[in-house]
């Protein structure tokens, strides 16, 4: 494959999807590619489902050799709850896959000496030919530089210094169980199916996902559910704060939720939601929630830098578009950067392409909130507390 001959390095900011799959596609055009990663170790599979998106197979197949078929479970119509239990259902195909499923596929093609966990990037300098990447007391040079830190980027004021996030004013408490560990009345109601309750002011939904390395076998997979709830920044703050006393800002792990906290969702769930989706509540040991929020971005390039992923248009769960986003913004490169004459030619066509699509999945999402009735709180990130 022919690439622009003045790129040769490529040194991306942080290791999750959006990171990953800039550095297995641009490895594949046959470039020195390394990724650097704040945190250490792969995450566990503890985390949340998708929607598997047509961008995100076709890059798994393509790049990674993993058939999306086998490593997803399908559902074949969708149900909609009523307060009272009724249900109507209407034919829908689609597929769900788990976060880990992905990260996994993407960790376990790129090459392992390529990736640097442990390892934050605490500046970057940006040239019109090139850029720096700093860590600590070490500084690497390369020809581009790709930020994929998530949704609380700390470079994305590099390229687009007025777009900061904002809180949206509601969280997402989610929550996995073991398939096995359901009441088998209970797990019937949602086989084959994606399960959505439309309250006052709230949504819940739900689908299973793949179980412990990728499994799809019936019995062996995981219920994953999602629950959107208004939460004004008083609150928000005492929801993050854990069993220990500390502070996580805008988002909760498994395992940490105050006992106090968990009681309240407890309560919430019994008093608002359809028995079969309170009763998933009750099953969830360790359920964990995120802040919902909004990003949008007029520019994703700085000459050698680039904004991918989160760290360019933070675009609500709704959309269930985040990870299709970040694969479509990394295929866009590689055929950009494979077919263009010229770096720059590549990175301004890729810039022109992404924005437009960033921009219509954001105004998607906050439609898609207010349309729901989960917006009205909405509030500076800086005002509700920082990332966890």
């Amino acid at each position: 494959m022919t690439t622009p001959p003045d790129i040769s390095t490529v040194g991306i900011v942080g290791g999750s999807l959006g990171g990953l799959f800039h550095a297995v596609a641009l490895t594949e055009l046959g470039l020195d590619v390394h990724v650097w990663e704040r945190s250490t170790g792969r995450p566990d599979d503890r985390g949340a489902g998708i929607v598997l998106q047509p961008s995100v197979a076709w890059f798994l197949s393509e790049f990674c050799g993993v058939d999306a078929d086998q490593v997803s479970v399908p559902v074949t119509h969708r149900q909609f709850f009523t307060r009272t239990g009724n249900v109507r259902i209407m034919p829908m195909r689609q597929q769900m896959i788990s976060w880990g499923t992905i990260y996994k596929a993407l960790r376990d093609t790129l090459p392992a000496e390529r990736y640097h966990d442990g390892q934050p990037v605490t500046a970057l300098t940006p040239t019109p030919a090139a850029a720096t990447l700093h860590l600590g007391s070490t500084a690497h040079a390369v020809d581009l530089a790709i930020v994929a830190d998530g949704s609380a980027s700390l470079h994305r004021g590099l390229v687009a210094p007025e777009s900061a996030s904002r809180y949206a004013g509601y969280v997402a408490y989610r929550g996995v169980i073991d398939e096995a560990d359901l009441p088998q009345e209970l797990a019937a109601c949602f086989r084959d199916r994606f399960s959505f309750y439309d309250g006052d002011r709230t949504q819940f939904l739900c689908y299973f996902i793949p179980g412990d390395f990728g499994t799809t076998a019936p019995g062996h997979r995981r219920m994953n559910w999602v629950w959107y709830v208004r939460a004004d920044a008083p609150e928000l703050e005492h929801i993050t704060t854990d069993r220990n006393g500390i502070g996580h800002g805008l988002s909760l792990p498994p395992g940490l939720i105050a006992p106090q906290v968990r009681t309240d969702l407890l309560t919430r769930a019994r008093s608002t939601l359809p028995q079969p989706l309170r009763e998933l509540v009750e099953h969830t040991r360790e359920p964990f929630l995120q802040a919902i929020l909004d990003a949008r971005v007029t520019r994703m390039r700085n000459d050698r830098l680039l904004l991918t992923g989160d760290a360019a248009f933070v675009v609500r769960p709704h959309t269930a578009a985040s990870a299709e986003k970040a694969a479509a913004d990394a295929i866009t490169l590689f055929h950009a950067l494979r077919q263009a004459q010229s770096a720059d030619a590549a990175l301004r066509a890729w810039e022109q392409l992404r924005l437009a699509e960033g921009a219509a999945i954001y105004g998607q999402g906050v439609g898609l909130g207010h349309r729901l009735g989960l917006s009205g709180m909405e509030a500076p990130v800086s005002t509700v507390g920082r990332a966890g």
